[in-house]
């Protein structure tokens, strides 16, 4: 039981962190709406130091860099699968709007403000595991900028594929790649530095924001919303079960290099609670904002419960 108790307690810890991101909100220091800066603090500041700094860390091999590919490549064919599926699973919803936000919420995952923290906090800056895990949250952007943006505005001029390339986690992986093949932390280690200084303000901040939202939603209407348990159902359970069971399965082929890392970080990328850019969309495209604070604030506290116990499920198969 140490594995469950040890993500447990990071878990436990992050989702603490959220209280004084709530009581600056309770308090009227902060309103409600300057998360959305802070949130752009995070995603043009601190996602991309936090994995700059990880990808400088890396020892970049034949092997690891070909795993790195595969697991790329499976991830986008998991959250494929799991958006066609998604149809089939909301078919009964009449209202279009909750429809599609419910189906965003069912497959797109937390994965840079929750997922990279989290893996960094568990596995290490230097681990394998963070790599994987920047790789499924570089392929969750993708498909969520454009499958995802289709899906909430019902138009494919939404579609935004700049976006989706020319976002800075994705800017900062490729930079970090090749800063790393160059050797420059050895030549500059001050970069490391540097960008070690940026990357700690992400979990905290990650998790202020999230207090700061969860203001918008009385408690009693977020936990007697049937549709929460639904979705956090399917986004904590079906989905990741679903996605490390098939990779489980093609770690066993002797000629794919997948590991018991690859595997771990495809479970922290499926396993996350639903990505905030459900909010985000919601109010770009006109889409169902109620549900999207509801579904994003209640399977992230339910994956309090969901993370540790799959965690644990995990670690003993493997």
């Amino acid at each position: 039981m140490d594995t469950f108790v040890i993500m447990l307690k990071n878990v436990l810890t992050f989702v603490l962190l959220a209280i004084p991101g709530y009581l600056l909100v309770k308090g009227r220091i902060l309103g409600p709406r300057e998360s959305v800066t802070l949130s752009k603090v995070l995603t043009n500041l601190g996602m991309p130091f936090l994995i700059l700094s990880t990808t400088l860390k890396l020892e970049l091999g034949g092997g690891f860099t070909l795993s790195l590919l595969l697991v790329g490549i499976l991830g986008t064919v998991i959250l494929v699968a799991a958006f066609l599926s998604s149809a089939l699973l909301v078919r009964k919803e009449k209202n279009i709007k909750t429809k599609n936000m419910i189906r965003f919420c069912m497959v797109f995952a937390n994965n840079g403000f929750l997922g990279i923290p989290l893996a960094r906090a568990v596995f290490g800056d230097s681990s394998g595991v963070m790599a994987y895990v920047i790789v499924m949250n570089i392929v969750m952007n993708v498909l969520a900028f454009t499958l995802g943006a289709h899906l909430i505005s019902g138009d494919k001029s939404a579609i935004n594929i700049k976006k989706a390339f020319l976002s800075p986690v994705f800017l900062s992986f490729l930079a970090g790649i090749g800063l790393n093949l160059l050797k420059v932390d050895s030549v500059l280690p001050e970069l490391q530095t540097y960008a070690t200084h940026f990357s700690g303000i992400v979990t905290p901040l990650s998790m202020v924001v999230l207090g700061m939202k969860l203001c918008e939603v009385p408690l009693k209407k977020l936990f007697s919303s049937g549709r929460m348990y639904y979705v956090s159902a399917v986004r904590l359970i079906l989905f990741p079960v679903a996605g490390v069971a098939l990779a489980f399965a093609l770690s066993k082929i002797p000629f794919l290099p997948l590991t018991g890392d690859s595997v771990l970080g495809l479970f922290v990328g499926l396993a996350m609670p639903t990505a905030g850019l459900s909010s985000v969309f919601a109010d770009q495209y006109n889409g169902d904002s109620e549900h999207a604070v509801i579904l994003t604030l209640g399977t992230t506290l339910l994956s309090i419960v969901t993370i540790p116990t799959l965690y644990w499920l995990i670690c003993t198969v493997l």
